[in-house]
């Protein structure tokens, strides 16, 4: 094999692999992750998050609370990810062994595979639902047992498409998501202006939501944090795809623009929609709108969106189970895509609807988990390593390197972990939704954030630091 092949070839392996990728190894570049991030962070699951919204918030103060959560949310992604993957060119999952060890870092893996796969699950769930949907209104199919197969069905389908587009790898993502983003992009507004105009701009905005308080700062404070603690599940994602972008300058405003606010600005038909028409899918009330042909447009739309952040979510997953000693040889790229794929394979044929109906109980645990990581990363990066990082250290594992701490785990972000958490759960259950007095000023991402980076940042100082225990 030729010089270059060998170059390729070892591109290739980095690229789908965890290995850093150079600078001038980077082919994405400023449009390019606009491209992936526009295509990724226009999906289906907004319809659900702005239908959540609607309980609480009617269509003024829910339009606010959900386009300052999505920054919000995503400014921590950003800081947290960002930075150390696009220096160093690598992925989540490496860039958290400088703070949770060689080995703690399996515990980023577990919520990375976790977190995607229940998103992923519910794309593609709804996807199938929505192509059933269609079916049962153009008669196509009447009996309950034809529509639910038919939604099977549709759900395979694109869970089939998706491993597809994803064999090729990077290069592969990339080049679709330039159509991918200018599709969504129109078929988005589209819906949301025939949403106005369908059911008109005064019944929307007159619109009461069915389960509010009565105090209007705590229902816009639960409001802002659906959006926070949903934004902050891009967590998972941002370090697979910002490693192939040269610097952080074009990386920041493309994740901040076309990956945070579209989460905030798609919500918005789920939260107009639920608030006039009593639900939260596009092609229900554009049946009733238009006609079977509008149904078949919005069903367009949410395939190609939703496939569009699959496919993403499902290469970052793969890059993060790379990460597994058992999946680094011997196991090809195809092989360990569809090890990700899998599981909502099986979810979507077996118990769709048990998965579905939870859903709300999912998205909530999102920030219970992703505030207190994001608050961790930040402080080490920024505060304790001054933004440098030991890149032998971060693919040594044994013990005496770098990052290996007390047994491959750093105690100081296993407590302020334990913290964020908790500090996350004492101001709001994320199943209930009942929360302490403080938590109308204070919402719960943001503080278990800040205590979480307070926490790591004072225990190491005191015991790791001192200790010589890491690479400080």
């Amino acid at each position: 094999m030729s010089n270059n092949g060998i170059e390729i070839s070892s591109l290739k392996e980095a690229i789908q692999g965890t290995w850093p990728i150079l600078p001038k190894e980077r082919t994405w570049g400023a449009l390019g992750l606009t491209a992936v991030a526009i295509s990724a962070g226009v999906a289906a699951w907004s319809y659900i998050i702005g239908g959540f919204v609607a309980y609480y918030l009617d269509a003024k103060m829910g339009t606010i609370a959900m386009i300052a959560g999505s920054l919000v949310g995503m400014f921590f992604v950003v800081m947290a990810t960002i930075p150390g993957s696009v220096k160093y060119g690598i992925e989540t999952i490496t860039s958290t062994r400088p703070q949770f060890g060689t080995k703690g870092a399996y515990f980023s893996i577990f919520i990375q595979y976790a977190s995607i796969i229940g998103w992923n699950c519910l794309l593609l769930i709804l996807l199938g639902k929505a192509a059933g949907n269609i079916a049962k209104e153009a008669g196509w199919a009447v009996d309950p047992s034809s529509i639910a197969l038919i939604s099977v069905l549709g759900s395979l389908t694109a869970i089939t498409l998706s491993w597809l587009l994803l064999r090729k790898g990077a290069e592969s993502i990339r080049n679709y998501s330039y159509w991918i983003a200018i599709a969504v992009t129109i078929l988005g507004l589209w819906i949301l202006y025939k949403l106005v105009v369908g059911v008109g701009l005064t019944t929307i905005f007159a619109a009461k939501p069915a389960y509010a308080s009565g105090d209007l700062l705590w229902d816009y404070t639960a409001g802002f944090e659906v959006l926070v603690a949903s934004v902050l599940s891009w967590w998972p994602y941002m370090g697979g795809i910002v490693r192939m972008v040269p610097s952080s300058r074009q990386a920041v405003w493309p994740a901040m623009l076309c990956m945070g606010l579209p989460t905030g600005v798609i919500s918005l038909i789920g939260l107009y929609s639920a608030l006039a028409t009593g639900s939260q899918d596009p092609t229900a009330w554009l049946i009733k709108f238009g006609g079977i042909e509008m149904g078949i447009v919005a069903l367009i739309f949410l395939a190609v969106a939703n496939i569009g952040t699959a496919v993403v979510g499902a290469y970052v997953a793969a890059i993060g189970l790379k990460q597994i000693p058992v999946f680094q040889k011997g196991i090809s790229w195809n092989w360990i895509t569809l090890i990700v794929l899998a599981p909502v394979a099986i979810i979507a044929t077996f118990v769709p609807n048990l998965f579905f109906d939870n859903s709300g109980t999912f998205f909530a645990f999102l920030g219970v988990v992703f505030a207190p990581v994001c608050g961790i990363q930040i402080a080490d990066y920024f505060f304790l390593r001054k933004q440098q990082l030991n890149t032998r250290g971060l693919y040594e594992k044994e013990s005496g390197s770098a990052y290996y701490f007390i047994g491959g785990v750093n105690p100081a972000a296993v407590i302020a972990l334990v913290a964020g958490f908790f500090t996350y759960t004492y101001l709001l259950n994320p199943v209930s939704y009942e929360s302490a007095a403080i938590f109308k000023y204070v919402s719960a991402s943001i503080p278990a954030v800040i205590v979480s980076m307070i926490v790591y940042y004072v225990i190491t100082k005191l015991f790791i630091e001192k200790s010589s225990i890491g690479d400080y």
